[in-house]
C-alpha cells in the first residue's frame, strides 16, 4: 500500500469516527425527543397548554431552608388540571407536579432579558411545602407564563404583577410564645417562620400553615420585660388571632413582615394604554 494511500484511509478513519461521535448522541437526543413529546403531548389529562422538551430547559425543585439542589435537565408539561416535570427518559417519569389549586404563587426575580430567564414558584403538595426555579430562554419563558395565567387563580395573577423585589425571608427558627396574666412568657417547641410574597409559612407543622399576609395586622417588635436577655418577641394580628414568636433577630424579621404585608394591600402594576408588548410585567 502506497503512503498516499495510507495517508488517505487513515484520514477517511478519523473523519467516520468524528462524524459518528457527534451524530450517534445527535441521534439519540432526537429519538428521546420524540418520545417525550409523545409521552408529554398526549391528552389523558387533557391535551396540554404548553410542553417544553427541548434540553435547554433546567430547573430544580427544593425546600425552604433546605440544601440548593444542582440544576436538572426537565422537560415541562401545563395542562389545565396539572403542571409538572419530568425527567428526559424516554417514560418520562414525574420529577414534580402539582394541580393548580396547590400553586401558592409564581414570579419573576428579575425582569426579562435577552437569554436566560428564570421563573420562581411555590407549592404545597403532599411533599410539604416546594420551591421550583426554571430556566428558560425569554421566548419560552414568556410562553411559560402566558399558560400559568390561565391554570392559575387569579389571586395568583395578581400577586404575579406586584412591583419587585419579591420578598423571601427565612426560613428562620422561632419559638410560639403566649403571654400569662402577668406578663410573663411561654414559649412552645421551636418551629420555622418561612415569610414568602403571599404568606407567611409555619413549617415544622403538619399540614404546614400558612397565614395570608393581606390578614396579617398590629406587627409589633417588642423586648420580653420579664427575660431581657432572652430572644425579642414579633407580635401580630392574623385573621383576628393574636400570635406572637420569640426569635433571635426580632427587629428585623418583624420589618420584613410589616412590609411585605403592607404590599398586599397595594394595587398591582397595571398595563398602560400606551405600553409596549415587552413591558417586564407582560405576559
Amino acid at each position: 500500500m502506497s503512503p498516499d494511500l495510507l495517508v488517505t484511509l487513515t484520514g477517511l478513519a478519523v473523519t467516520l469516527l468524528v462524524v459518528g461521535a457527534v451524530s450517534i448522541p445527535a441521534y439519540r437526543e432526537r429519538r428521546l425527543q420524540r418520545a417525550l413529546d409523545a409521552r408529554l403531548k398526549g391528552d389523558e389529562d387533557g391535551a396540554p397548554l404548553l410542553c417544553f422538551t427541548h434540553p435547554q430547559l433546567r430547573a430544580r425543585v427544593l425546600s425552604p431552608g433546605g440544601a440548593i439542589p444542582r440544576w436538572e435537565k426537565l422537560a415541562l408539561r401545563v395542562a389545565a388540571g396539572r403542571l409538572s416535570l419530568h425527567r428526559r427518559q424516554s417514560a418520562a417519569p414525574e420529577r414534580f407536579g402539582c394541580s393548580p389549586t396547590e400553586l401558592r404563587w409564581f414570579g419573576r426575580p428579575r425582569k426579562y432579558s435577552p437569554g436566560v430567564n428564570e421563573l420562581w414558584l411555590h407549592a404545597e403538595t403532599a411533599a410539604g411545602w416546594q420551591l421550583i426555579h426554571i430556566r428558560l430562554s425569554q421566548t419560552d419563558m414568556r410562553a411559560l407564563v402566558r399558560a400559568l395565567k390561565q391554570v392559575a387563580s387569579p389571586e395568583l395573577v395578581t400577586a404575579y404583577r406586584r412591583r419587585r423585589p419579591y420578598i423571601h425571608y427565612g426560613p428562620v427558627v422561632a419559638q410560639p410564645a403566649v403571654q400569662d396574666i402577668h406578663g410573663a412568657w411561654t414559649l412552645d417547641a421551636p418551629v420555622r417562620l418561612y415569610l414568602m410574597p403571599r404568606f407567611l409559612v409555619i413549617l415544622d407543622v403538619v399540614p404546614p400553615r400558612a397565614l395570608p399576609l393581606e390578614q396579617v395586622q398590629q406587627i409589633g417588635a417588642l423586648r420580653r420585660l420579664d427575660a431581657p436577655a432572652a430572644d425579642g418577641l414579633v407580635r401580630f394580628t392574623a385573621g383576628g388571632e393574636r400570635l406572637a414568636f420569640a426569635l433571635p433577630d426580632h427587629d428585623a424579621f418583624a420589618q420584613q413582615l410589616a412590609e411585605a404585608a403592607r404590599r398586599t394591600l397595594e394595587a398591582p402594576l397595571e398595563r398602560k394604554a400606551k405600553s409596549k408588548p415587552h413591558d417586564d410585567y407582560l405576559p
